[in-house]
This record gives C-alpha cells, structure tokens and sequence, in this order.
C-alpha cells in the first residue's frame, strides 16, 4: 500500500514538473517569436524608409549630392552615420545574440537618444524615430539572453574604460551645446532636428565603448561599433570645416586617432596579458 502510495506521489511530482517545464519552453518561443519579429519589423522599415537615406554615407561624399544637400550636407550625412550605427547592434542580434549583449545596450541608448531628444524639442521626425524605439525596446525586453543582459562578462578592460572617460568630456560638452541649440524656432537646423542626431550620434561611441569596456558579452564587436561613427564624424569635420556641425580639422584627426586607439586596445587586450588592457573581475591585480 505504501509503495502504491510513493509511486503515485512520484507520478505526480514528475507531471508537474513536465507541465512546468512545458509552461517554460511555451514562454522562452513566444519570447523568442517576439524577438525575431521585432528584428524583422525593424528590417522591414530600414528596406522602406532607410535606403536613400545610408546610400549617402558613400553619395554624400560626391559632388552631386553635395550640392543638394547644400548646408545640410554634414548633418545629413552625420544622421546616416549614427542610423547606420544603430542599425548595426540592432541588426547583428539576428545572430547569436546571447554573444551581443553589448551591442544590444549600445543600439537601444542610441536611438533612445535619438528619441527622447526629438520628443523633448518636438523637432524632427518622431513618427520616423519612434517606431525604431518601439521595436528596439521590444527586442531587449524578450531578448534571448534574458536576465543575462544585466551581467558583464568574466573581464573587462581599465584601459578601454580610461579611453571611454577621455572621450566623454569632449563628447557630452559638445553634446550639451548641439541640444542648447534645439531649441530654436528659426533656425532650420534645429527645426529639422540636426542637433538632436549629431548628439545621438557622439553618444554612440559611448554607448557601445562602455558596454564593451565593462566586459558585456560581445565586447569585440561592439569596440568597433564604438569606433566607426566617431571616425566617420572625425572624416566629416575634417572634409567639411565650414559646415554647421564641424567642429574643425584638429578635432576631427583626434576623433580618428581615438577610433584607431580604442579598436586596437581592445583587439591588442584579447592577446596581452597585461591587466591594464584585461582584468577578471573580482581581481584587484
């Protein structure tokens, strides 16, 4: 009678579990649905309002198209840059992106900053923007990594760190000005929102720099997103000093130097034993 008993307690301890485990593997497909959908309602508005636009990070720099865009050519430009930036760690976590976690951070504070800026001035095009936060936010809600997303990697990397506070204070000064100027209501840069994206797009560096200097899983690739738009800007301000948004030849070559510095940092810390490139965390030394 007691062995019947156990053997029915057993039974039922082992459906339950079956049931709950079902319940969990239901839930993880739904979140895993949820997430691919988002990626693929924000590819599907990339191939149908974006095309003209990232053709001009290649275009812009002719003749033709500098002569349409007049004095708008730098923020235009400048706007591709930072789009494309976002697209990037957006896109790349169709992919294993339990590996681009840091990626992942840096595409959802770019077009949060984005955002909140076009929002926050009622300038731009919010009805362009706000469906790329949507999805965004949609994506990290159910991304894949789940609580994963919150933890950093097993090391991170001081001298990545130091390269990330050395850019900020130029970075967020610069910033502060471009949104001091958003507020006009006659000066059409303003209007159109170009100071609002120029500061989405020096925050791109870092956003994707400090995730990738803390050690956020995918912090190779994310080094790179951290670099290209700032060398892209870098390539503007130097080809394009009387533009609105330049801020001259000398920044321009340091924001360059920067890019290089932080790529090779952070593919040099990979190899180097040095714990000023890479530290484990929780060690001191």
């Amino acid at each position: 009678m007691a062995t019947t008993t156990n053997d029915t307690t057993y039974t039922e301890s082992e459906l339950e579990a079956e049931k709950t485990a079902g319940s969990r593997s239901a839930l993880a497909m739904a979140r895993r649905g949820a997430f691919y959908l988002s990626l693929g309602l924000a590819a599907a508005m990339t191939v149908l309002f974006l095309p003209d636009l990232l053709a001009l990070l290649v275009m812009g720099w002719t003749a033709e198209a500098g002569a349409e865009l007049g004095i708008h050519r730098l923020h235009v430009m400048g706007i591709a840059a930072v789009v494309g930036a976002f697209l990037l760690g957006l896109f790349v976590q169709a992919y294993k992106p339990r590996e681009r976690i840091a990626s992942m951070w840096g595409a959802f504070l770019v077009i949060l900053t984005a955002s909140v800026g076009t929002v926050w001035f009622g300038v731009g095009r919010p009805e362009e923007v706000l469906p790329f936060l949507a999805v965004t936010g949609i994506a990290l809600v159910v991304h894949p990594a789940g609580r994963r997303l919150l933890r950093r990697g097993n090391s991170y990397s001081p001298a990545l760190l130091g390269l990330v506070a050395v850019a900020a204070i130029p970075i967020l000064a610069f910033a502060a000005t471009q949104l001091s100027m958003s507020s006009s209501t006659v000066d059409p840069h303003a209007l159109d929102g170009h100071y609002v994206m120029m500061t989405a797009l020096l925050i791109a560096p870092l956003a994707y720099g400090l995730f990738a200097a803390l050690g956020f899983d995918g912090w190779r690739l994310a080094s790179w997103f951290a670099a290209l738009p700032i060398a892209y800007y870098g390539l503007l301000s130097i080809a394009f000093p009387a533009q609105v948004g330049s801020t001259g030849a000398m920044w321009g070559v340091a924001a360059i130097c920067w890019a290089i510095a932080f790529v090779a940092v952070a593919e040099y810390s990979r190899m180097e034993t040095s714990s000023m490139l890479r530290r484990e965390v929780g060690h001191s030394s």
